[in-house]
């Protein structure tokens, strides 16, 4: 997965910028350092996260702004926005993982992106038998820990 070093903030920013352009809203500062704050965040991220994020991070910026700059960058396609059972969307950078899916504990909240060719196969299979293109997909797999008062990753939970 790339990290936020290696993403190429300056070429999200022109890209962004052309959206903005060709769907007549302002080029902001302050969306253009939503989006480069975007690229800080790791992993999976609500938009809630984001402006405590920010906040703390002595950036001025309303909650209303975070939330319609995200869902310009979504529609941008630079992040991608998941509705994952039981909680807010959660937001993540487009050009880190894609075409992933993700495979959720219900236990204790770990969230694991996987990459599987022989499902991409099966979009495309199922895309050509009803005479459509497939452009994305998304796979939710809720499973739970086998053992939840041993799992590891609800002791991390709890000590943040």
């Amino acid at each position: 997965m790339e990290t936020a070093e290696r993403v190429d903030v300056e070429q999200l920013k022109e890209r962004f910028a052309t959206f903005l352009q060709e769907q007549r809203y302002r080029n902001t500062a302050e969306r253009m350092r939503i989006l480069e704050c975007v690229v800080e965040m790791p992993k999976h991220f609500s938009a809630d996260e984001l402006y405590v994020y920010m906040r703390t991070h002595g950036e001025k910026v309303s909650r209303a702004t975070i939330y319609s700059t995200l869902e310009l960058l979504r529609r941008c396609g630079l992040v991608v926005g998941h509705r994952f059972e039981g909680g807010s969307t959660k937001y993540e950078l487009a050009v880190r993982l894609p075409n992933h899916d993700h495979l959720l504990c219900t236990d204790c909240g770990r969230i694991v992106e996987f990459c599987a060719p022989q499902l991409q196969e099966l979009v495309e299979q199922i895309s050509q038998q009803y005479a459509l293109r497939a452009v994305r997909h998304s796979l939710q797999i809720f499973a739970q820990c086998p053992e939840f008062g041993r799992c590891p990753y609800q002791r991390e939970l709890a000590a943040q």
